[in-house]
């Protein structure tokens, strides 16, 4: 005997929208404080280039893969000042990861939540489930 109760899918195009225009609020929200740290991290590939007299595009790696907390220990910081630059990169990496992580989650909860009908009009994503009411006085 079939079940009369409709499955629903893990996500439908509703949440997917609402998921995506919560991604895109919460990135328009901490754009500034993104930029200063990915600006810090790229100026701190620069001083490790000038510190440790390197091509540019190796003290950017450095300093991507420093942030990233990967380390694949190809390149290291050689000189005092150039390390020190690497450990504020570290620390500026995993603020930046820690953002995008809790803006992800955020986003997550936001798409999903029910307890908030308002949040499709502060997101501008239009909510096809829930119709405007009309009012018969008019």
């Amino acid at each position: 005997m079939p079940s009369s109760k409709k499955v629903t899918p893990p996500i439908d195009h509703l949440r997917a929208r609402r998921l995506i225009g919560c991604l895109w609020f919460m990135a328009k929200e901490t754009r500034n404080v993104l930029l200063i740290l990915l600006a810090n991290i790229i100026g701190g590939g620069l001083l490790i280039s000038l510190f440790d007299s390197i091509p540019i595009i190796e003290g950017q790696y450095l300093a991507f893969i420093t942030s990233l907390t990967v380390g694949y220990g190809d390149l290291s910081p050689e000189t005092w000042p150039a390390r020190i630059v690497s450990i504020c990169i570290g620390i500026n990496g995993l603020l930046l990861t820690g953002i995008v992580v809790a803006m992800a989650i955020k986003a997550v909860e936001l798409s999903f939540s029910e307890e908030d009908p308002n949040i499709l009009r502060h997101l501008d994503v239009e909510d096809q489930t829930t119709a405007p009411q009309s009012s018969s006085d008019e």
